[in-house]
């Protein structure tokens, strides 16, 4: 707890602006709508591609915020507010978190980089370590504003503190070890990821090194030479441990490796013994995040016989929030695998980012290693859990038991002392049409009451990370001058992905407006509770009135259809209609030409509840250089429309003309609006910014059997799977129903199994497709194969089926099951 006087010493602030320097401060926030105790929140205005921070003081303050920094005084300061002015918000966020850190200079603290594992290997660790308490950052709070923010969390009593660092730009990890300043670093290890801000691989390991300025000891894998001499070269006098199947490993060395069904066996020399660790992996990436581990707790002084029981326990962590249907038209969000205060709050606001008109329910159970006695960790999740209003609350535990004793009257609180009674009681319970939550802690397998109340669908699945999905907004926004807004374009299910969830989540992102194709679309968002302008690009000529009704605005391109709205909207006096006119400038698809100028003229200024919001047109090919002239030319056509229009109005509407590709390619063209589409979920069709987008859909399958083939046998229907050598198939549960096209089918697509592609063999089938293994010998019933995602483009498949990734999307059947996960 520091007071506001305290604050503005640390931050060399004005203390004639401090209202109130006695005032508590104990959490910090950037975003108004996460703030859960107003009166000791420091709230810091921070500028950003899509929003400056500064634009929402008055609404901290209307929610209670007393305490704000600010890098400049609000036009209308309110009496009582302390204001922290300075010259960058960010920094001085940065520096209040270093100045706290250096409070607990005593505290042993790991530092964990690298390309890949950081948050696996972290939440691991939490999981193992129980001889002391230990502080870490929640999720994957990497950054430059999520490590303040992890490391404000150290108190009093924690004894160790588990902090990831990640950086995207030179000269940014120098700043997170300032506020980190690790005594124990960790390298993970060194790939592509995030390459593309640095002109090397050496220069961003350079970079990812500096995080270990202050370490006394660095952990890292020997036979990682990139790392292993880097770090030698650079740190040669600082106590230098490594592990690996070199020589030259210092904590232990692997002698061999064996891998069974569903466990790798290791063997490693340690302390001059030898010692088989079981690990209940076999893919590459989780041994080797294991023995990260395995090193760390080794370094720790954490007993062997310890680490080997630890290790058996380790499961497979879903390292974002994961959202899906459940039964009874219920909605669920699982984060089940940890629990402590601060993912706690992200959980809450992701459920209350979701819920739309839903009830909320909360399942939660006892939380583990907060620090805290159960007075103070009662209070505290009480205090969130009413500030969220959620209204049914399910406690799983001994901890939790005593919840009740802090709600008011209005929360309903049942309790189980154990998961498998709450799992009976599930058939008792109401969970119609209600978003649950369901938090808690690894030992607890809450993972169990997910699967109980899951919808019973097709286990293909298509994932949407909603997290890409705010990477290339921001990317985009990166693109726009402050003053364009951006319409979100979700027709077709947003593309396959589901429009409702993904609409509540660009109302949260703050998005200026959202495009749907059809009338029900919008009936359908506005009906989850969106509130967001909603554009209506193909309505119906016969849904006025529910446009009316729903607040939803038409697209309008010809004479006859205005005139109908006009009519329509003429039986009420007091209704007021916006529409958004589409001019055709060349690609002879909807839109008015010249020859309706006139007479549209005139029924624009014959009736005056109708208001234009926007005039529009649309490019036939902004991704295509050869076709610019011709892009020049709509864009002229549309300017004369407008100004003629506007001749009309007398008033002036906005103007919009460029999708994704525009957006990127025609800058001079931004308007007042673009509208992003397939963009939105990493696909740029111009090439010029693909590597700095995240691909935000995986679709993948389960392998549901595996069989021994020869040469003499044919695969699948007409026979026309040949096997060049006797080997295993393996068949997934994903076929042409599915979105999966028959063109991709013998030997022309592979799918990817851990990392490795294997090629379809024979003809798609309608509910299965059956893949070549070869001699493969690690893949078993129940792995997933994936068909595209992150690190395997739905581009290619786009390119073999002879078609474009719009088409793959929108043809993903509805039985495929939808999941969506945050970080």
């Amino acid at each position: 707890m520091y007071t506001a006087k305290d604050i503005s010493i640390i931050l060399g602030t004005d203390p004639e602006l401090i209202s109130d320097k006695t005032a508590s401060i104990s959490k910090l926030s950037m975003d108004t709508r996460k703030v859960d105790t107003p009166s000791e929140t420091l709230f810091f205005a921070l500028g950003g591609s899509m929003h400056d921070g500064h634009s929402f003081i008055p609404e901290a303050i209307n929610k209670g915020i007393k305490n704000i920094v600010t890098e400049k005084i609000p036009d209308n300061k309110t009496t009582g507010i302390n204001l922290f002015v300075v010259h960058n918000s960010l920094k001085a966020l940065q520096k209040l978190a270093s100045f706290h850190r250096e409070r607990f200079n005593y505290l042993e603290v790991l530092g964990i980089t690298g390309s890949n594992g950081k948050t696996t290997i972290k939440e691991w660790l939490y999981q193992i370590i129980h001889d002391r308490q230990v502080v870490k950052s929640p999720k994957s709070y990497n950054s430059q504003t999520g490590v303040p923010l992890s490391v404000w969390q150290i108190k009093s009593g924690d004894q160790l503190g588990i902090f990831e660092a990640g950086i995207s730009l030179p000269g940014e990890m120098e700043i997170l070890a300032d506020i980190i300043k690790p005594t124990l670093g960790l390298f993970t290890s060194i790939g592509d990821a995030h390459a593309e801000g640095f002109s090397s691989i050496t220069q961003k390991l350079d970079e990812k090194l500096l995080l270990f300025k202050t370490a006394n000891t660095i952990v890292f894998q020997e036979d990682d030479l990139a790392v292993s001499s880097a770090i030698r070269l650079k740190y040669r006098d600082k106590n230098l441990l490594s592990w690996g199947k070199s020589q030259s490993s210092t904590i232990f060395r692997i002698i061999d490796i064996q891998k069974f069904k569903v466990q790798s066996h290791i063997k490693i020399i340690y302390n001059l013994d030898e010692h088989l660790l079981r690990i209940p992996f076999t893919d590459i990436a989780s041994i080797e995040n294991s023995l990260h581990c395995v090193a760390v707790l080794m370094t720790l002084n954490i007993d062997i016989s310890d680490i080997k029981t630890a290790l058996l326990k380790l499961q497979n962590i879903p390292m974002r929030l994961e959202m899906k249907n459940g039964i009874l038209n219920s909605l669920l969000i699982n984060d089940s695998y940890n629990a402590d205060i601060q993912s706690f709050k992200i959980g809450l606001e992701f459920l209350s980012q979701q819920a739309g008109k839903r009830d909320k329910m909360l399942i939660i159970s006892d939380f583990m290693q907060t620090g805290l006695d159960e007075g103070s960790h009662n209070s505290q999740i009480a205090n969130l859990i009413q500030t969220h209003n959620i209204r049914n609350v399910i406690g799983v535990g001994q901890y939790v038991k005593s919840l009740d004793h802090y709600f008011d009257s209005n929360i309903l609180f049942s309790h189980f002392d154990t998961t498998e009674l709450l799992i009976k009681a599930l058939p008792e319970l109401n969970v119609s049409e209600k978003a649950i939550l369901i938090k808690g802690a690894r030992s607890f397998v809450l993972e169990k009451i997910v699967q109980a109340l899951s919808e019973k669908v097709h286990t293909a699945t298509l994932e949407t990370d909603l997290q890409s999905i705010e990477h290339n907004l921001k990317v985009f926004s990166h693109h726009l001058d402050s003053g364009t807004q951006i319409i979100a374009v979700i027709k077709a299910s947003a593309y396959g992905s589901g429009s409702e969830e993904l609409a509540k989540f660009l109302e949260f992102k703050k998005v200026s407006y959202l495009a749907v194709a059809f009338i029900d679309e919008g009936i359908q968002l506005r009906q989850a509770g969106i509130t967001l302008p909603i554009m209506v690009l193909n309505p119906d000529r016969n849904g006025v009135g529910d446009m009316i009704r729903y607040d939803l605005e038409p697209e309008v391109y010809a004479i006859d259809q205005l005139a109908e709205i006009m009519s329509v909207v003429s039986l009420d006096i007091n209704c007021l209609f916006n529409i958004h006119l589409k001019f055709d400038t060349g690609m002879h698809r909807l839109g008015f030409v010249n020859s309706d100028l006139n007479e549209l003229g005139a029924l624009l200024t014959s009736n005056k509840q109708v208001r234009v919001k926007s005039i529009f047109s649309h490019l036939s090919s902004s991704e295509d250089a050869k076709d610019d002239l011709f892009t020049r030319l709509q864009v002229k056509r549309l300017n004369e429309y407008f100004d003629q229009i506007v001749d009309y109005l007398g008033y002036v509407p906005m103007k919009h003309i460029l999708n994704s590709s525009g957006i990127i390619r025609f800058p001079e063209y931004h308007f007042d609006m673009v509208r992003l589409g397939l963009g939105l979920y990493g696909i740029d069709g111009t090439g010029i910014i693909a590597d700095k987008l995240e691909k935000v859909h995986t679709f993948k399958a389960t392998v549901v059997q595996i069989k021994h083939i020869t040469t003499d046998d044919s695969v699948g229907y007409n026979r026309r799977g040949k096997p060049v050598s006797d080997g295993l198939i393996a068949i997934i549960n994903v076929g042409y129903a599915d979105g999966l096209m028959r063109m991709a089918g013998n030997g022309k697509f592979n799918v990817s199994i851990h990392g490795i592609e294997y090629p379809i063999i024979g003809n798609i089938c309608m509910d299965l497709t059956i893949i070549d293994l070869g001699n493969a010998t690690d893949v078993f019933v129940g792995d997933e194969a994936i068909i595209f995602g992150k690190f395997k483009p739905l581009e290619e498949l786009a390119i073999i089926c002879q078609t474009i990734p719009y088409e793959i999307l929108t043809r993903i059947s509805g039985r495929v099951r939808r999941l969506y996960i945050q970080s």
